[in-house]
């Protein structure tokens, strides 16, 4: 999944997560204690990713369930799988950029179009219509070649 937001997400996705929000949730991932004397990072699988993604956006529909504001509950969601990727990764994901660490902005975006989309479709009608007309629009005009 990631792989189709990491191709989006160099086209600059920046409507899904704003500029404040990125400040935020980039902030989360870099104040992080370092850690002594760390092994070198191991990208993180597709797939164990995706699960991340999956657990995050349950996490997110239930919390809408409840009222909690979207934006709120999506800058949380983003900034948690973002920071895990980041920190424990060393913004590496097996299959994307080869052997090369992704910017912190290309994390977050893909994440926040990922995670997007996994809500779309798992509680789309807990999410904002506008913010779901918003996806529908960004993914129709930067459709990757096939």
């Amino acid at each position: 999944m990631f792989k189709r937001a990491a191709t989006f997400a160099s086209l600059g996705l920046g409507l899904l997560l704003s500029a404040g929000q990125a400040a935020l949730a980039q902030g989360a991932a870099t104040t992080a204690p370092a850690a002594t004397a760390a092994p070198a990072a191991t990208p993180i699988s597709q797939a164990t990713l995706q699960s991340y993604i999956d657990v995050v956006s349950i996490n997110m529909c239930t919390l809408l369930k409840q009222n909690v504001a979207y934006p709120t509950v999506y800058q949380s969601a983003v900034s948690t799988i973002a920071a895990i990727v980041i920190n424990d990764n060393g913004s590496m994901i097996q299959g994307i950029n080869g052997s090369q660490p992704l910017s912190n902005d290309q994390v977050f975006n893909g994440t926040a179009l990922d995670l997007a989309v996994d809500n779309a479709n798992r509680c789309p009608s807990l999410i904002p219509p506008a913010e779901l007309q918003r996806l529908q629009n960004y993914i129709k005009t930067n459709k990757p070649n096939s």
